[in-house]
């Protein structure tokens, strides 16, 4: 007898696209100089989570992959403002040096 489920990667376009994304966020986020380009980029990797999530979960297809991503992206996104707020500190504090 043949397993006549149809498997559904609702959601998983979306999920994979956040996922590539957070990781980028969280390499540039390091970078001094543009590390403003993070929060870009963290941002759009919330938002297809958050797509790739609502679109596993009406298909009720597996989540995992939309759940890492979106998690990855929260990190990012706090990476992200916090490493601009300590280089902007950082290179303000050096302007008052002269």
């Amino acid at each position: 007898m043949e397993n006549s489920f149809k498997t559904s990667n609702s959601g998983e376009n979306f999920s994979i696209a956040a996922l590539v994304l957070g990781i980028i966020s969280i390499i540039v986020a390091f970078i001094p100089c543009i590390n403003v380009v993070a929060l870009v980029t963290s941002l759009l990797t919330v938002i297809f989570a958050a797509i790739g999530l609502f679109r596993a979960k009406n298909a009720n297809c597996p989540t995992l992959l939309a759940k890492i991503s979106l998690i990855l992206g929260i990190v990012a996104l706090v990476f992200s403002v916090i490493l601009v707020l300590v280089y902007g500190l950082i290179i303000g504090a050096l302007s008052f040096w002269d």
